[in-house]
């Protein structure tokens, strides 16, 4: 089959550093500022005539300026470690629950910020905050799995181990 020289063929690989950094650092600023938003909302007393407790609007700017790198980290990952990882047949049980809570999140947080009816609001309130608290054991648990593998030995990319004997019959 003809291979087209502008679109390289990829292969599953584990994230490079940054990119891990980059995902644990903005998971982390989501999971704090969603965390206490919660807090402020649901369990801080309010100040005297005031509508909601002061933290709330803080909480809320900086998870949503978290959430766009959030995004930007995730498509930066969807090319490079998603697709390839999926190709592969690689991490599927822990990588698609994740994918599915990160679209769960991003399509309640829409909801949350532009639904009117109550009602749907509500739906989309109770989704975001489930999936918003599955997403850590999500990423632990997929980020966990990868270090299983490399202390059995195994490749975290796709294809047979440099050193086997069916890379030296195809090399």
């Amino acid at each position: 089959m003809h291979e087209f020289p502008h679109r390289p063929r990829h292969k599953a690989v584990r994230p490079g550093r940054r990119q891990r950094h980059s995902l644990y650092a903005v998971a982390a600023v989501l999971m704090v500022s969603g965390l206490v938003w919660l807090v402020a909302h649901y369990a801080l007393p309010l100040p005297d005539d005031a509508a909601r407790h002061p933290a709330e609007p803080w909480a809320m700017r900086i998870h949503g300026a978290a959430t766009l790198l959030g995004m930007a980290v995730l498509g930066a990952l969807w090319s490079h470690h998603v697709l390839p990882a999926w190709r592969a047949g690689e991490k599927r049980a822990t990588g698609l629950p994740l994918l599915g809570i990160w679209l769960a999140l991003a399509v309640s947080g829409y909801g949350l910020y532009y639904l009117a009816e109550e009602s749907w609001r509500d739906a989309a309130d109770t989704l975001h905050v489930s999936a918003g608290l599955a997403m850590p054991l999500a990423l632990a648990s997929h980020v966990w799995m990868q270090g299983r593998r490399q202390k059995k030995g195994e490749r975290p990319s796709s294809g047979p181990h440099p050193l086997s004997p069916q890379s030296k019959e195809t090399g």
